[in-house]
């Protein structure tokens, strides 16, 4: 009776999101999220990466808040501009259940130069994380270093990272948030929080981080860069980008992948184990939305990559007028690499990018604003609606789908 109770609750949000969402035009305000809905925000912040996402619970994540060549006017900052936005929407009760922090990048958690103001709560400047953190209320961080940092830890006169590191270590002592260290194969690290139901088919699983990654199989990892003292070059090591937190979410026969700055393509003369894209591919299979690797720079989204997840639906988090790469957005469009149709979202294609990419960059589904993919109770479809960045009314500025879960 329980199941048939929960599959008829569920037949009837699909009705409610697919009539909210299925309506929509251009011009319109984004409907709220509903109980039953995961929504996936991409915020187009200009210089770096944010990602806001509500559960089907309701429990509420963001992942990374970068720093940012300030929108839409210059007048904010860019953890004004992502809190902003999550009051706006979720609402009254907007909260962070978790924040992640896929690595110790400026563009991923704020640039301390040590002009910043000062915390009201400790000895740390505020930019990116450490200012959302001053005003919006964060239960639960994670990252790839807690509690002790020591794999390939950031130089020790990188300010940003001290300065994380003083943030983490004033707010965990007094209680305003709980530190998690990302498990590679984990599911039980992110999980919903507000109003759990073990039977709803849905789960956020740590592909990747650090030297670690998932096989695909249980909860199984293997190592995948050598000893550190078998690497005869320094320069040599895995880098910081290469040890980015890497989630898939999976909801029914929906799934998304996000990998922080991972690589596909060593660089010349870099050994093989460089292109961490193929062991995550893998593992994780076709995927109907990705988060286009490291911002569509250079050395990512390699053909075994593409041809494997075969994602209807690719993201673009741009901010540099090198993202994409001309050859990394030929690849992603490549009918030979997978004949599938695909379409891609970018949150800010540059005047110069477009003039530098050629006609290809005409082919993209949306080349600036926010970037919403709501996916209905259960997961088996999913819209992408694009919002206007150019001023903080959150309209909608396309609509596309629905898309079939695969």
């Amino acid at each position: 009776m329980r199941r048939l109770g929960i599959a008829l609750l569920v037949i009837a949000l699909v009705r409610v999101a697919a009539a909210q969402t299925g309506s929509v035009r251009p011009g319109d305000l984004l409907p709220p999220w509903s109980p039953g809905t995961l929504d996936i925000h991409q915020i187009a912040n200009g210089g770096g990466n944010a990602a806001f996402m509500m559960f089907p619970d309701g429990t509420t994540l963001l992942l990374d808040a970068g720093d940012a060549e300030l929108r839409p006017d210059g007048s904010r900052t860019a953890a004004q501009l992502i809190a902003r936005y999550i009051r706006h929407m979720a609402g009254s009760d907007a909260r962070l259940d978790y924040a992640v922090i896929t690595h110790f990048h400026p563009d991923h958690m704020g640039a301390i130069t040590g002009s910043e103001p000062l915390s009201t709560h400790g000895d740390y400047r505020l930019r990116g994380i450490t200012e959302l953190g001053e005003t919006l209320p964060i239960a639960r961080l994670v990252d790839r270093g807690w509690p002790d940092y020591q794999y390939l830890p950031p130089p020790a006169n990188d300010r940003t990272f001290a300065n994380y590191r003083r943030f983490v270590g004033e707010n965990t002592a007094a209680g305003r948030f709980t530190m998690i260290g990302a498990q590679a194969g984990s599911t039980s690290q992110i999980t919903p929080v507000r109003r759990p139901d073990p039977q709803l088919p849905f789960e956020v699983r740590i592909v990747a981080v650090n030297d670690r990654v998932w096989t695909g199989k249980g909860n199984e990892t293997k190592v995948r860069f050598p000893a550190l003292d078998s690497i005869p070059l320094r320069e040599d090591w895995p880098n910081e980008n290469m040890c980015s937190v890497a989630i898939r979410i999976r909801y029914g026969r929906f799934d998304y992948f996000t990998g922080g700055d991972m690589a596909g393509y060593p660089v010349p003369g870099a050994a093989a184990w460089h292109d961490e894209e193929t062991d995550v591919a893998r593992a994780i299979g076709p995927t109907d939305v990705q988060v286009v690797n490291h911002h569509g720079s250079l050395e990512v989204e390699n053909p075994f990559w593409l041809a494997t997840l075969r994602s209807r639906v690719m993201i673009l988090p741009a901010w540099a007028a090198t993202h994409p790469s001309p050859d990394v957005l030929k690849r992603m469009l490549s009918p030979r690499i997978y004949p599938d149709r695909r379409d891609i979202f970018v949150t800010l294609l540059r005047d110069a990018t477009k003039a530098a990419i050629g006609e290809r960059a005409a082919q993209v589904a949306s080349d600036h604003g926010h970037i919403v993919v709501r996916v209905e109770p259960g997961g088996a479809r999913y819209w992408v609606l694009v919002l206007d960045d150019a001023a903080e009314s959150y309209r909608v500025t396309s609509v596309h789908g629905p898309y079939e879960s695969e």
